[in-house]
């Protein structure tokens, strides 16, 4: 696996440049499929129903931007979740939610961010009806749709729709909506075998999913279709990856940090220095002996060298490799379905499905000296015992001094595991009655989530075992059992999250116009949704643990209503609008315009107009709290640095912020347009270019935590709103300015967002010679600008890591691409999809206070490199009934996002690369059909 990625930025525009040129290839180059039967002159073309509107038409290019993935695309792409689908899509941006990151507050899940607007303005539904939230929010705030919780084999396409649509669907979906459409008159049989392992270790995948459909709707008047399946995909260990992928010592690299522990930091052998205590009888006051230097407890391991330094001597070890590159994950579901059709007019349709989907995470060794909740930064090991022994675990216990520790314990299991379970069942009817065509739909949707914790000290039992003497810190493999879980308990919790609802919808033609006749679409929803996450450290006993605490519920009533004019011929007139009422903090109305204009035949203008917003979730303004920690670098503080020496107390650490719910928090509101045009010259080729332009107000955001943190180390005045608690002094220099332990502050209505940019689209198909069919799909997104303002301030967070704390740390890149390829001839068919995501500078002005680097400084260029990797896949039709297919994913073993300002991953980016991370990956499988 290489180092990092070196192409350059002109692979976007070459993109771009070379799907262009086909429109004059597929006019003049381009030879037709054999043609069809002529068609009798009194057959239509079916109305259908598309995303973003309740009216039946049959052109669906709508005057809002669709992209639609189907099933035999996605597979193609060698696809195997809904999670990696919709996250492949160009317009996921920044707060989309990564099933690599395991330490995140929504750990177990994936989520999608249209647009960059987190995972909480996009809304995703199935079948048009919405789903019930995972149990967990994003960063302790934000409610999502768990992709896990969708099962794969069982969708049809999915069509997302890349514009506002609250005038339609309600809060939350003013990035887009995701739709998942689900398969609903299959027949035969079917099964899907497949395993997978990675080129550099790890990650094996072992897939299987069966299904079967009997009854055509049309013929048999019913249908009855079943789907179940399975993926495990296992463990990647970070020491299954190469440097600079597995350490945080980087002093290899020019201007690169070592923030491996040194003299002062937690390892496997400990670090002690003489001490006293500051208060006597508290053993969390200690107060090391001046001009003392640190010393290891015990004797070195093989790969932790005794190394020598101005604070004292220590054991270099690297903890880094105790991670995950990629959790080992495990589902399995069953969706099923029965569909009658006893008329032309009507039609009755029942489905359920269950899904379950595993993960756990392995984590870093814990540390004695944890300063969250309870700050033990200064433990000592007391020279004496509680029973009056001195102390064995003390080296100074005979000269009468305490031992100041640093430890990280080498015996205790650590990780957590998530089992989400998502239950769910859609009873609905639909038909025509005295020109109405209606549907009317019954949601009841349950999720509950089983987490376990491992490896988290608990803090009572840490001063009973060190006041005691029952914890053998010099050899820990002479604790028994009984000692470790007395130590360590394991946390666990039960979180649930439900929704039910019942809406209907009936459209019918009003009135004519020169251009064909109008529509009316109506509607109604009611809906009830709730929350109960508790604290799974509710005592604040766990030691390092961050908390997070959502309970709360509501109902919602909704009106709307869409009105669709062909106003003429080549010109489409579509106004909506949408009532909601919130139980708990009122309603709000969303209106949308959109236009589309036809000049001649092969091509169409369009643009949209529309108010969206977006409620205040249980996290944000119910009974909620949470904690979290983002990694600090004293980068920007040389002053800092230098007063302590640079010592221990000034390397990278993790720093808390607490964030508290405002129940007088008012709805975020937007306002967007879109404009563009599509572009249709010949049967096989389209081209659709659209500018969009979203503005929020009322931002529901925690108040910037970099405002505090630069005032606390300018000297000044902490501003109101936020309350800054030092830690502990540093041992080696107690006289200096102390760090920050945590920053609080309650969510506010921040001033605004804007954001702004460009999507591509290019669709072609054509056939060339030898019998040759050519399918060529290329999406790209172009982030033009995405400005956040608070307190009359304007952060630009395209194409840097920020927002640094919202977003995990994967940033804001200000280009995406997919370019997918399909070769096929007869039995054979080939796909290569080349996948990009543009660098990012490591800067976020919001946080640090300033354009300096979050890592390193100017000497480490302080930018990522572009991120490509390509896919080839290639499929073989044995029979009608057998077809064996090979993936080889990421070809040419491109690296990740080297990334050391990333807290979500060891200095990569998983949110954009995570395939460099898991290098080439094989995959082999034979699909059977009936």
């Amino acid at each position: 696996m290489k180092y990092q990625i070196t192409r350059g930025r002109l692979l976007a525009t070459t993109m771009i440049a070379g799907m262009a040129t086909l429109a004059g290839f597929a006019a003049n180059a381009q030879t037709t499929a054999p043609a069809a039967p002529a068609a009798a002159q009194n057959n239509e073309v079916e109305a259908v129903v598309v995303t973003g509107s309740l009216l039946r038409r049959t052109d669906t290019a709508t005057p809002s931007p669709v992209t639609v993935q189907t099933s035999e695309q996605l597979k193609a792409q060698g696809i195997t979740t809904v999670a990696d689908a919709i996250r492949s899509l160009s317009a996921d941006n920044s707060g989309s939610v990564p099933a690599a990151f395991g330490n995140g507050f929504a750990a177990g899940s994936t989520g999608v961010a249209l647009r960059g607007l987190t995972v909480n303005s996009t809304l995703v539904m199935i079948d048009g009806l919405r789903n019930a939230n995972y149990p967990l929010a994003d960063d302790g705030q934000r409610g999502f749709v768990d992709l896990n919780s969708i099962p794969f084999n069982a969708v049809e396409r999915i069509e997302t729709l890349k514009d506002g649509a609250s005038s339609l669907y309600g809060a939350d979906a003013i990035g887009g909506v995701v739709n998942i459409i689900m398969k609903s008159n299959y027949q035969g049989m079917g099964a899907d075998l497949s395993v997978g392992t990675s080129q550099h270790g790890g990650g094996n995948q072992y897939r299987f999913n069966g299904e079967i459909g009997h009854g055509d709707l049309d013929t048999d008047k019913y249908n009855v279709y079943l789907d179940v399946e399975y993926q495990r995909d296992q463990r990647i260990r970070i020491d299954q990856r190469g440097y600079p992928y597995n350490t945080n010592d980087l002093s290899g690299i020019p201007g690169g940090q070592n923030n491996n522990p040194g003299a002062g930091g937690s390892t496997f052998y400990g670090q002690v220095k003489p001490a006293t205590q500051g208060t006597p009888g508290d053993i969390s006051t200690g107060v090391a002996v001046p001009g003392s230097l640190w010393q290891p407890l015990r004797t070195c391991g093989a790969n932790a060298p005794l190394t020598t330094s101005a604070g004292g001597t220590y054991c270099a070890q690297n903890l880094a490799t105790f991670g995950d590159v990629q959790p080992q994950q495990e589902r399995a579901g069953v969706y099923g379905r029965f569909t009658i059709k006893p008329s032309d007019d009507f039609q009755a349709y029942l489905s359920t499905s269950f899904m379950q989907s595993k993960t756990s995470v392995t984590g870093g060794p814990p540390g004695i000296s944890s300063s969250t909740p309870h700050n033990l930064s200064t433990i000592v090991l007391p020279a004496v015992l509680s029973n009056g022994q001195l102390n064995p675990n003390d080296p100074f216990a005979a000269q009468g001094y305490d031992a100041l520790i640093r430890y990280a314990f080498s015996d205790l299991a650590t990780g957590s595991r998530y089992t989400n379970r998502m239950a769910r069942m859609v009873g609905g009817v639909e038909g025509t009655t005295h020109d109405w065509n209606y549907k009317a739909n019954l949601v009841i949707a349950h999720g509950w989530l089983e987490s376990t914790s491992n490896g988290f000290v608990s803090y009572s039992n840490l001063l009973s075992a060190v006041k005691n003497g029952t914890y053998n810190f010099i050899d820990p493999s002479q604790n028994s059992q009984a000692v470790r879980t007395a130590l360590a308990p394991a946390l666990t919790k039960t979180s649930t999250t439900d929704l039910d609802s019942i809406n209907f919808v009936a459209s019918r033609d009003v009135f004519n116009l020169p251009g064909g006749p109008a529509q009316l679409g109506v509607g109604g929803e009611f809906r009830y949704e709730a929350t109960n996450d508790p604290a799974l450290n509710p005592v604040n006993d766990a030691q390092g643990l961050g908390n997070a605490r959502t309970i709360g519920n509501r109902t919602v009533a909704s009106a709307f209503a869409e009105l669709g004019m062909p106003v003429l011929n080549n010109v489409e007139l579509n106004l909506s609008g949408r009532y909601d009422h919130y139980s708990d903090f009122g309603g709000n109305f969303s209106p949308k315009i959109g236009i589309k204009y036809t000049p001649i035949k092969t091509v169409a203008l369009r643009a949209t107009f529309s108010k969206g917003f977006r409620a205040p979730s249980f996290s944000e303004s119910g009974n909620s709290a949470s904690q979290g920690f983002t990694n600090f670098s004293f980068t920007n503080y040389p002053a800092f640095v230098a007063a302590h020496g640079g010592s221990e107390y000034t390397k990278t650490y993790s720093l808390s912020n607490i964030t508290a719910a405002n129940p007088d928090l008012k709805p975020e509101k937007s306002t967007s347009f879109t404009t563009g045009v599509v572009w249709a010259p010949t049967r096989g080729f389209s081209v659709a270019l659209d500018y969009y332009h979203i503005k929020k107000n009322n931002v529901i955001a925690q108040a910037s935590a970099g405002t505090a943190i630069a005032a606390y180390y300018a000297g000044q005045a902490i501003p109101a709103g936020y309350v800054v608690t030092p830690d502990l002094p540093d041992p080696d220099h107690p006289t200096a300015l102390p760090r920050i332990l945590s920053v609080s502050s309650p969510y506010i209505n921040a001033d605004s967002l804007r954001t702004s940019g460009m999507d591509l689209s290019v669709q072609n198909t054509m056939y060339l010679p030898a019998d040759i069919k050519w399918t060529s799909n290329l999406e790209a997104t172009a982030m033009f600008d995405f400005k956040y303002t608070q307190d009359g301030v304007t952060y630009n967070y395209t194409g840097k890591e920020a927002p640094y704390a919202l977003s995990s740390g994967a940033g804001t890149p200000k280009y995406r691409a997919s370019w997918s390829n399909t070769l096929t001839r007869g039995p054979i068919s080939f796909t290569g999809t080349l996948n990009y995501v543009s660098g990012i500078r490591e800067i976020d002005e919001s946080y640090t206070g300033d354009q300096s680097c979050l890592y390193g400084g100017d000497g480490f260029k302080c930018h990522t490199k572009d991120f490509y990797d390509f896919d080839l896949t290639g499929r073989y039709d044995i029979n009608d009934k057998t077809t064996v297919y090979a993936d080889v994913l990421n070809l040419f073993d491109a690296g990740p996002m080297f990334n050391p300002a990333n807290y979500a991953a060891v200095n990569w980016n998983p949110t954009y690369s995570q395939a460099g991370a898991v290098g080439r990956y094989f995959r082999l499988g034979v699909r059977l059909k009936y």
